[in-house]
């Protein structure tokens, strides 16, 4: 996967405008929201970028790389954003916010055949395991759910372990999204219909996907781009976008009704 991501990483993509100003917008291979397609970047807020950059008359590049690059590169550069991220209470005063852009409902899943398996609550999540990328979002959110790392949650910086974890049992519980997961079990041989929603979460750092901008762009260019998607959105352009990108699933789970709605429809928040 990684020597994958290395050959996507060369890959860019060029939206000109007739404009002096001038953007480098990084993103990783995240589906639906971005990913490379016969060697194309897309997905549903590559498109809305994209969008965003034509109504906005700016020249902007695109580039997949691994996050932690993409993150370390918007950081540095003046003029560079990063798309589809988290806007989070520690990265809030280190960019400028334009957004929020797609994101899906955050839930908690579990194998079909756990039926053991009860969440009604935070508090309930003390009686399991689950899974998390390190350094992802979800590990903060756990953290701030009085859970314990390496008891209730394990980190892990291989690609997909957690997802291969959960598939043979391992963990009690998968975090994913209502537009993520059917992109997320495929990963592992894996389809939505073998798993139940359990919980949806809620924090404050699961608000939505952003682009965050080097501090150093003009805030010109920073209220041009928020002032296009305000107005993609009251086109309603958005589900249209969506539609194309996400499946709606539609199986029925039970006792797991009340949650189904948000966790497994391919509901998006934006």
């Amino acid at each position: 996967m990684f020597k994958h991501l290395t050959i996507v990483s060369l890959f860019t993509a060029s939206t000109a405008m007739a404009s002096a100003e001038q953007l480098t917008l990084y993103t990783e291979v995240f589906p639906p929201y971005n990913f490379v397609e016969h060697n194309q970047l897309t997905g549903i807020n590559t498109k809305i970028m994209e969008s965003l950059c034509e109504r906005a008359k700016l020249s902007c590049t695109f580039s997949v790389l691994p996050w932690k690059r993409a993150m370390s590169l918007t950081l540095a550069q003046p003029n560079a954003g990063i798309y589809s991220t988290s806007r989070t209470a520690k990265r809030e005063t280190q960019f400028y916010w334009v957004g929020p852009l797609v994101s899906g409902h955050s839930c908690l899943y579990r194998l079909n055949n756990r039926n053991d398996i009860k969440v009604t609550s935070t508090q309930s999540l003390q009686n399991y395991t689950i899974g998390v990328s390190r350094g992802d979002v979800y590990q903060t959110v756990l953290a701030d759910f009085n859970l314990t790392e390496g008891q209730q949650f394990l980190t892990y910086s291989k690609k997909f372990e957690e997802l291969k974890m959960f598939k043979q049992g391992k963990h009690d519980l998968l975090i994913g999204s209502s537009l993520t997961l059917s992109s997320q079990l495929m990963n592992v041989g894996m389809s939505p219909d073998q798993v139940t929603p359990v919980f949806e979460l809620k924090h404050p750092a699961l608000v939505g996907n952003y682009l965050a901008l080097n501090k150093n762009t003009s805030p010109e260019v920073v209220t041009k781009l928020q002032q296009a998607l305000d107005t993609i959105k009251q086109e309603n352009l958005i589900d249209p976008l969506v539609d194309q990108f996400v499946e709606e699933d539609r199986h029925s789970h039970g006792e797991a009704s009340k949650v189904s709605e948000q966790c497994l429809n391919g509901s998006a928040i934006y």
